[in-house]
């Protein structure tokens, strides 16, 4: 598809380049290969006794597979219910906020082939970690959970950033692996959902605390869309950030009615003052809103408003001159 035709603008200036989007295809024949090897350790993890026995192209649309095995049965189910279960969920799964995976099969909207086409080139395209490993299985011995993981990514990534990224399975459920290299002990960070991305994006400066906090807290009862730029994260230095952080925390795990019962929190209504006495949101967006303010430490104040179950973060205070006046 052509996105953008090539102009050559006004005496060279605002000259515009071809942009040709090129919808890739899956290759089958070259991908079989992949999905018995795929296929065979998500069963060697598995509770069934099955085998993949042949793996083949069935049309350019379809892989015909065939398992077999002492279990066989069990994974299909009385009358196929099991396999008719794993089949709903398997096309009901989320791909993104707005789709399920059968969305993404089905739709021929614009968005949906660009994230197809997305997908293919992430799922096809190198590098991919086995084809410049670094870890070596001649001279040294990497265990997990008392078990060999040579020539996998856990042993690779020892070697490597210490970061994985898990699927939410019972042996990968720790925020911390604990690998053994020769008997040597090396952590990895353990990456299972996206509070965990979030957090590690945070601790490598990737991203800066109103970015987490954004993402963060996203459908719960905090709300930072609003918190107003010289009264934020960009007044607090590396501790003051960090208490802030911990604060809010506590914060969205609490229930509302834990929160104004909270003697810590001390959440109440912020009196705005007189206008000779130095106050905030006495005028502007906020003048008739109701402003209430809680504790994130002894010193440390939140100010905002709620509305219905959830508090939109506005301001910080890091001494008591606005908050003692009101």
């Amino acid at each position: 598809d052509i996105i953008q035709y090539p102009s050559k603008g006004i005496f060279g200036l605002f000259a515009k380049p071809a942009i040709i989007e090129v919808e890739e295809s899956f290759d089958i024949e070259k991908l079989k290969d992949t999905i018995k090897e795929e296929l065979e350790n998500l069963f060697e993890h598995s509770c069934f006794d099955v085998n993949v026995v042949e793996v083949r192209k069935y049309d350019d649309d379809t892989v015909f597979i065939k398992i077999d095995g002492k279990d066989a049965a069990l994974l299909i189910g009385k009358e196929g219910y099991r396999y008719n279960a794993l089949n709903y969920m398997f096309y009901n799964s989320s791909i993104t906020s707005e789709y399920i995976f059968l969305d993404i099969v089905k739709s021929k909207d614009d968005r949906v082939r660009k994230l197809k086409s997305f997908l293919l080139k992430l799922s096809n395209n190198p590098p991919y970690w086995n084809d410049k490993q670094v870890h070596s299985c001649e001279n040294d011995e990497y265990i997990y959970n008392s078990k060999n993981i040579c020539e996998t990514s856990l042993a690779e990534s020892s070697q490597r950033d210490k970061v994985v990224l898990s699927f939410n399975h019972n042996y990968f459920l720790d925020k911390e692996l604990e690998i053994q290299k020769n008997k040597s002990d090396i952590n990895l960070y353990n990456i299972i959902n996206n509070h965990d991305f979030l957090n590690y994006l945070l601790l490598r400066s990737k991203i800066n605390p109103l970015i987490f906090c954004l993402n963060r807290y996203k459908k719960s009862n905090l709300d930072f869309t609003l918190l107003e730029v010289g009264y934020g994260f960009d007044i607090l230095n590396g501790t003051q950030t960090k208490e802030y952080l911990d604060g809010f925390l506590e914060f969205s795990k609490m229930s509302w009615e834990n929160i104004l019962k909270s003697i810590g929190l001390e959440y109440k209504q912020y009196n705005k003052p007189k206008p000779r006495i130095k106050g905030w949101f006495r005028r502007g967006l906020y003048a008739n809103i109701d402003i209430y303010k809680f504790r994130v430490t002894q010193e440390y104040r939140c100010f905002g408003y709620r509305k219905e179950d959830i508090f939109y973060v506005l301001r910080f205070e890091i001494d008591h001159e606005i908050s003692d006046k009101g």
